[in-house]
């Protein structure tokens, strides 16, 4: 087994090392909506963004930790744009929603895929490389989705539950959708899973409310 999982080969890589990185992950993910995840072999991807097949597995074992890899890369994308607008004074519940909203719209985008990321999920009751890039994943989104949470209600009333926990909450929920996604197939049951959604939005809202003032 390589020393050194997708995650922690990128911390340890040159700048150049780093690019040829982000060009795999552009070219996988661009791949795997196209061709779904079962479509796109791991010498396809390789030739997309220009690297030898020695490189690609260099850096990733496995598809499934270039598919983490690349959901993980699409989270951090959508957290440095919302963490854009922190910094030019949106804040508040609604700017939280709308962050919350464009995780949903790129769940939704990757429904392909999610088929595969429940069978990767599978993979972590076992002990190993892709058991460790998938909790690594979890931690990093958590953290991601903790922070924004922060930055959304800076200077304003805090939530009813701690950015931690309410990150959590968000996180499993989305879990769960991924779940329901990769179990759809009519129109009915993807239009179950949005109400799903739409639920979960609730709820977020509820807990991310301040409690109203009870006068003595």
């Amino acid at each position: 087994m390589k020393q050194a999982s997708s995650w922690r080969s990128a911390l340890r890589t040159t700048s150049r090392g780093s690019r040829s990185i982000q060009r795999i992950v552009d070219a996988a993910a661009r791949m795997f909506g196209r061709d779904g995840f079962a479509g796109a072999s791991m010498g396809e991807v390789a030739r997309a963004a220009g690297v030898s097949k020695g490189l690609l597995h260099y850096h990733f074992d496995s598809k499934e930790q270039l598919l983490i890899e690349a959901v993980r890369t699409t989270f951090r994308q959508i957290h440095t744009r919302f963490s854009e607008r922190f910094e030019r004074g949106d804040r508040g519940l609604q700017t939280a929603e709308e962050a919350l909203d464009a995780l949903w719209g790129t769940v939704r985008d990757l429904s392909s895929w999610a088929p595969f990321m429940v069978e990767t999920m599978s993979l972590a009751t076992k002990a190993g490389p892709i058991r460790d890039d998938l909790f690594a994943f979890y931690a990093e989104s958590e953290e991601l989705l903790a922070q924004g949470i922060r930055d959304a209600f800076d200077g304003g009333p805090d939530p009813v539950l701690p950015p931690e926990r309410l990150a959590r909450l968000v996180r499993v929920g989305l879990h769960g959708l991924v779940v329901e996604l990769s179990q759809a197939r009519t129109d009915a049951e993807r239009a179950e899973v949005e109400q799903a959604y739409r639920d979960l939005r609730d709820l977020f809202h509820r807990v991310s409310s301040s409690p109203p003032e009870v006068s003595p």
